[in-house]
């Protein structure tokens, strides 16, 4: 009986040991469901708010209202278990393990990573204001008051076969119908391609669209591009479909700030481009005459990457020259504030005192107009220094930055020992305040330097 007590009550604990930890488990994933921080599990695998958030707002639907914003969660919380599913049944079948996954996944990374990258280098364009996208719309009447919508045959032919196409003039200026040609086609055997076309005229090429205005209706036009394709064009319909008031308002911003973007990041790119050091590989790579054996790859422009280098160079000698007045600016200020020789170092010294006597030197306590001098002569420096700084950081890596600082800090406590010598340390302190803002005149030009001769 005892031992059935004693094991009854340890089976109580367990039981009792067990509810405590289902109670606490589903207390916990209440309270992180609660929290709102999970959406769904998919057997087992998590899917959170933030991740609905994050589709929500990177979404082309933003619906204004509370119903149209829990409509389109829902949408993205569907597609996102289902993407679950398809994902738990791919690492079932070992398509994890497949070496294309491998490729997708990095080349994934790449896309996501460039595609922020270009959205963060256009947050510097300014919103277009309704005054800039008013006076595009009146300087492009082709594109907004006399847009026209054009309906056409388009017939791309493969090659330019000039005797063929002379015949096939010589039949259209005959009255030859669009069908005519193509049975022409078909009989000669050539491959072509026919699309019908309904299209705007903001949307058409210049050259086609002078075509199309310029031929009369269902009579086929021939044409060729270069030695590269042929093609036949039917006009069949224009009608006039103006973009006014607001709409072309909109459209006239959604252009300016397209070709602001385009402009800036191949600016950008070609920066990148100039600055990087690009090698070809097998049939990409360069001949022995030194030409590609395919045309097109992005390439280093030489000249302006050497002339960027020459202007990096020079900035980053700006700053470490700014550093360097700099330092003599803090040498003669401390001169003035401690009425004695200071002199900058790098590592403490024992032996020598900086304040060895001197016929020259002599106990002082600076005023408070010398004091307040100096004050501003520090703002300044300091104002200056971090505005050069700032302004480098766009153009110049953190470590020539460094580099620049560090050698400026240098050659700034190895300028300074001038003040040491016999004819400059005797001077009064009106002379060092002078001295002062003198040193202080090459940082200031070195940050106007910077501001009128901005990039690199």
């Amino acid at each position: 009986m005892i031992h059935s007590a004693i094991i009854v009550k340890i089976l109580s604990g367990f039981f009792f040991g067990f509810v405590l930890f289902v109670v606490y488990g589903c207390s916990s994933q209440s309270a992180k469901e609660s929290s709102g921080s999970v959406a769904a599990v998919v057997n087992g695998v998590e899917i959170t708010q933030a991740e609905i958030e994050y589709f929500a707002r990177n979404s082309l639907v933003s619906g204004d209202h509370k119903a149209e914003r829990i409509d389109q969660k829902k949408a993205i919380l569907g597609n996102l278990v289902r993407m679950e599913l398809l994902a738990q049944k791919a690492r079932e079948m070992g398509l994890d393990k497949d070496p294309d996954y491998t490729m997708a996944l990095y080349e994934a990374q790449r896309q996501v990573l460039a595609g922020m990258a270009e959205s963060r280098l256009v947050k510097s364009i300014k919103p277009v204001t309704s005054e800039t996208a008013n006076k595009l719309v009146l300087n492009n009447p082709r594109i907004f008051s006399d847009r026209k919508l054009l309906v056409y045959d388009e017939i791309m032919i493969q090659g330019v076969d000039i005797p063929f196409l002379d015949s096939m003039i010589l039949m259209t200026n005959n009255g030859a119908t669009e069908e005519q040609l193509l049975e022409m086609l078909k009989s000669k055997k050539k491959v072509f391609q026919k699309a019908t076309r309904s299209q705007t005229s903001d949307k058409i090429q210049p050259v086609i669209l002078d075509v199309l205005l310029k031929s009369k209706p269902d009579r086929p036009i021939i044409a060729r591009v270069e030695d590269r394709f042929s093609m036949i064009l039917t006009l069949h319909k224009v009608l006039s479909v103006p973009l006014q008031g607001t709409q072309a308002i909109k459209a006239a911003m959604s252009m300016s700030y397209a070709q602001q973007r385009n402009v800036l990041l191949a600016k950008n790119m070609s920066n990148f481009l100039n600055s990087s050091k690009i090698t070809y590989y097998g049939d990409y790579a360069k001949t022995s005459a030194g030409e590609q054996k395919l045309t097109g790859l992005p390439l280093p422009d030489k000249k302006k990457a050497d002339r960027n280098t020459y202007k990096s160079v020079g900035f980053g000698a700006i700053l470490s020259v700014s550093v360097i007045f700099a330092m003599l600016v803090l040498t003669a200020s401390m001169r003035i504030l401690r009425g004695g020789l200071w002199l900058p170092r790098l590592w403490p010294a024992y032996s020598i005192s900086d304040e060895s006597p001197s016929q020259y030197e002599w106990a002082y306590e600076a005023y408070m107009m010398e004091k307040l001098y100096i004050g501003v002569l520090a703002v300044v420096i300091f104002a200056v220094l971090a505005l050069e700084i700032y302004l480098l950081a766009q153009y110049l890596p953190i470590l020539g930055i460094l580099t620049s600082v560090l050698s400026g800090v240098l050659l700034g406590v190895a300028a300074s020992r001038i003040f040491s010598f016999g004819a400059i340390k005797g001077l009064s302190h009106k002379a060092y305040a002078v001295l002062a803002a003198v040193f202080t005149a090459p940082v200031i030009v070195g940050i106007l330097f910077i501001m009128t001769h901005p990039g690199v």
